[in-house]
Formats: C-alpha cells, sequence, structure tokens
C-alpha cells in the first residue's frame, strides 16, 4: 500500500499539471479547484507515510530496472523531512497564488509548471539511489525555469538563462562524480551500500568525489561563492520566489548535500578523511557574508535573498560538524528556515502587490496600513534572528550546542555573530513599517489580498506554535539522527 501511495504522491501533481495545461485560461474557477485539490491530497498522502514510518520503522522501497542503472524509490526520514517541508509549504503557496496571480497574465502556464515541479520535489524527496536523485534533481531545474522567467520581459531572460547555467554547471559536476562512482564501485549507486564500498576506492578518488558532489549540489544550496543565480531569480512572480528560497530548489540543493554527507559517504568515513574543516571553514564564510551582504540591501526581496543564503549555510554548519546534536539542529533548521522564510516572502508580495513599494526605504508607516502583514514579518523576524517564543530559536539552540559538542568555539562565534547581524537587518524593517511617517491612507481590502494574507497569518502562528511546542517536531528530527547515528 505504502509503495501505490509514494507513486501517487509524486505523480498526481503530474496528473494536476496536464489537467491544467488543458484548460481554457478563462477557467480560474476550475484550475483553482484542480491546484488546490491535487496540493492537498499531495501533501495529506506525505503526512499520512510520515506517520506510517515513524509508527512501523519500516522503510517502504519500489525498484524498477532501467538498463543497467536502477530507478529506485524509498521512504526514510530524511527523505519524508523533505517532503513534508515541500508538500505542506506548496499548498500554501498554492492558496497564496491564487490572491497574487488573480488577473495576470499567462495563469495557465504558471499553475502548470507550479504543479510539475511540486511532483519532481516529492521524487527528489523519496529518491532511493543517486541515480534517482540525479534523474529528478535535473527535471527541476527545467520544471522552474518557466516560473523564474514567467515575467517575459529582458531582466526576467537573462535572470533565467543565468539560473540555467548556474545549474547545468552544478549538474554536470554531480554527474561527473556519479560516472566516476559508477566505474570505481562496479555500478553500484545504493545509498545504503556506498559508504562500505568506500575502503576499495584511495583516499585520492574518495577525496575528488566528495567535493564533487558537494560542489554540485552547492549551487542550489547557494553556497558561495555559487551562489549568484539566488538574487537575480528575484524577478520572479513572489510565490515563485519563496518557492525556490524557501522549499524546492535551495532545499534541493540542502537535501542533496545532506544525502552526500550521511546516505552516500558517513559520519566515520568523513571524519578520517580530515576534511571536515574545510566544510566548516566554507559553511561559516557563507553564513558571514551572506548576512553581511543582506545588510547592503535596499530591495526588500534582495535582503530576503542574502539572508536566505546565509540561513541556508546554518543547516550545512550544522551537518559538517558530524556530530548527533548538530544534525538535529540542521534538520530543525532545515524545517524552521522554511517556514520561516516563506512567510517574509509571502508578506514582501503584499506589500508590493497593494502598495507597489519594492524597496525597505520606502516602508516607513507601511506597517500602519497593512498591519496584519507586517505583523506578521515582524514576528517571524524574531524566528529569524532566533528569539523565543519562535521556532528558529530552538534550531539555533542545537546548533549551538553541536559547537560546544565538538569543541568548536569558532563555530560558536560565526553563530552569535550571524544571529546579531540578523537583528540589525531585520528588526529595522518592521520598527520602520510601524513608526514612520507614509502618504498612504488605506489599502482597499479585496479577496485577492485575503488569499495572499491567510496563509501568510497561518505559516506565522505555526512559527510561534513551534517555538512554543518544539517538542512536536522531535519525534521526526530523532528518526533522522536516529538513521546515521548509532545512540
Amino acid at each position: 500500500m505504502s509503495t501505490v501511495l509514494i507513486m501517487t504522491a509524486i505523480f498526481i501533481s503530474t496528473f494536476g499539471a496536464l489537467w491544467v495545461a488543458t484548460l481554457p485560461e478563462k477557467s480560474v474557477i476550475e484550475r483553482n479547484a484542480v491546484v488546490f485539490g491535487t496540493s492537498l491530497v499531495g501533501a495529506l498522502i506525505v503526512w499520512g507515510l510520515l506517520v506510517g514510518v515513524l509508527q512501523t520503522g519500516i522503510y517502504p522501497t519500489i525498484e524498477v530496472g532501467l538498463a543497467a542503472l536502477k530507478w529506485k524509490l524509498t521512504l526514510d526520514p530524511l527523505g519524508l523531512t523533505y517532503a513534508v517541508i515541500a508538500s505542506t509549504l506548496w499548498l500554501f503557496a498554492a492558496i497564496y497564488s491564487f490572491g497574487y496571480m488573480s488577473g495576470a497574465q499567462k495563469q495557465r502556464q504558471y499553475f502548470t509548471f507550479f504543479l510539475l515541479s511540486a511532483g519532481i520535489t516529492l521524487g527528489i524527496a523519496f529518491s532511493g539511489n543517486l541515480f534517482t536523485l540525479y534523474l529528478f534533481y535535473e527535471l527541476l531545474t527545467f520544471s522552474t525555469y518557466p516560473l523564474v522567467v514567467h515575467q517575459g520581459d529582458k531582466e526576467a531572460l537573462e535572470s533565467g538563462t543565468k539560473y540555467i547555467k548556474y545549474s547545468l554547471v552544478g549538474a554536470t559536476l554531480i554527474l561527473a562524480a556519479l560516472v566516476m562512482l559508477w566505474r570505481l564501485t562496479g555500478g553500484n549507486l545504493d545509498f545504503q551500500t556506498l559508504s562500505q564500498l568506500f575502503p576499495l576506492i584511495s583516499t585520492k578518488q574518495t577525496v575528488i568525489l566528495f567535493f564533487l558532489f558537494i560542489a554540485g549540489f552547492g549551487v542550489k544550496a547557494a553556497v558561495m561563492p555559487l551562489h549568484g543565480w539566488l538574487p537575480a531569480a528575484m524577478v520572479a512572480p513572489t510565490p515563485v520566489s519563496a518557492l525556490l528560497h524557501a522549499v524546492a530548489v535551495v532545499n534541493a540543493g540542502i537535501f542533496g548535500i545532506l544525502r552526500t554527507v550521511y546516505s552516500v559517504f558517513g559520519p566515520e568515513l568523513l571524519l578520517g578523511l580530515n576534511i571536515r574543516w574545510i566544510l566548516l571553514l566554507i559553511a561559516s564564510i557563507t553564513i558571514l557574508m551572506g548576512s553581511l551582504i543582506a545588510l547592503r540591501q535596499d530591495v526588500l526581496k534582495k535582503r530576503l535573498a542574502y539572508s536566505t543564503i546565509s540561513q541556508l549555510s546554518y543547516i550545512l554548519l550544522g551537518a559538517f560538524m558530524l556530530h548527533p546534536v548538530a544534525l538535529a539542529g540542521a534538520i530543525l533548521h532545515m524545517i524552521f528556515h522554511s517556514t520561516l522564510k516563506i512567510v517574509l516572502f509571502f508578506a514582501a508580495g503584499i506589500v508590493a502587490e497593494e502598495t507597489g513599494y519594492v524597496r525597505i526605504s520606502e516602508l516607513s508607516g507601511v506597517g500602519r496600513v497593512l498591519p496584519v502583514t507586517m505583523g506578521s514579518f515582524g514576528l517571524v523576524s524574531l524566528g529569524m534572528i532566533g528569539m523565543l517564543p519562535l521556532s528558529g530559536f530552538w534550531s539555533k539552540y542545537y546548533l549551538l550546542r553541536g559547537t560546544l559538542q565538538t569543541d568548536s568555539w569558532m563555530l560558536l562565534v560565526v553563530l552569535l555573530l550571524s544571529g546579531l547581524l540578523n537583528a540589525f537587518y531585520f528588526i529595522p524593517i518592521t520598527v520602520k513599517a510601524f513608526t514612520g511617517k507614509t502618504e498612504l491612507a488605506s489599502v482597499p481590502r479585496s479577496n485577492s489580498l485575503l488569499l495572499m494574507l491567510i496563509p501568510t497569518v497561518v505559516l506565522a502562528a505555526l512559527a510561534l506554535i513551534f517555538g512554543i511546542w518544539p517538542g512536536l517536531t522531535l519525534p521526526l528530527v530523532d528518526a533522522v539522527v536516529a538513521q546515521f547515528f548509532s545512540l
């Protein structure tokens, strides 16, 4: 039964995308019903699979031979973490999109690729070997490209070109690693057995393989200096920016790196290679540089983009410490950052749509005109800084514990300094919005605004709930840690 549900979760979005593609452009009600229905069913299936795995501890697998290769899907706690994040937030992004795209051109095209990308993302999450992961990873690039260039103007096309170039370079590095690994292991690309085969490979070959994978997946994870596509992609519609920066693309890169570190190589092997310090240095530089560049950005979505670059490397920092407490912090941050950041982008989109303001310098007094929107933004900003009672506190708490457990005092300094920089570039936005003067008298309360506000407020409330009751996420986090560490 679980294998049927896995296939259904992936392909129901594809079915919905094909359905939407056949509808006339003016069939708004039917199109929205299909998008909402398929997104809801997909999310419910994923949550059902999560409950089943946590209760039974059994990881169902589907395997199909393709010539000498194997197409393999499986359920495990790490993959389900990504699947739950993606499927849940995709549903909220769908509702937000109904309001944001109301009256916009090319809605059929937008929602077709919106749903197609959702199914492909779940394919990445449920991939049971490197070959399947690579296939879905490549497909995600091409399914999200039309969303990036949706506006169709020169800036959008240039940004789309940059996105494709960066993504293809990353995919080429991954493909090179796969070919090399195929030859060295005699055609074995399964996750579980690869770490057992590495003792048969020289240290030099192992290190080359590892960094090919890290660099390849690091493009979508926006690790510096591979991050250039991310700020440029801000020309996309706000729901797309939210999905790129909080759900699908960036987390696909993070997920690929987590798979590389824990499912392919394993903590013991990497500790033996003595390369952990290089990885931690790269993550630390990205955390601090992303925050420093964010401070200088006046365009709100670009500040959020550089914040994303910094925050994603929090996850990598926790993963690269190769310690169970630090990994718990990384998984928690993967969950909480996604929820927090998508709210910030949703709020930025509402402000831009309702007032036309896209720069932070223009936001003076906007909070009095859009109090719910900017209130949600301000609340979630506290979570990004790492303050109670928001969820972001707990992921950073576990990461800080991880630095102490591994005696990594410099990493402790990096995390504390980054938290301070986060406060510097987030708090003034909310203060300016609620204290400054504005020429705006009011903003009309349209149905479009309501559809954008509902997911924004609900997700902000969810961030607060997770902050007050962090134990709600711990069963999944503990399952991921237990998957890779014998505790």
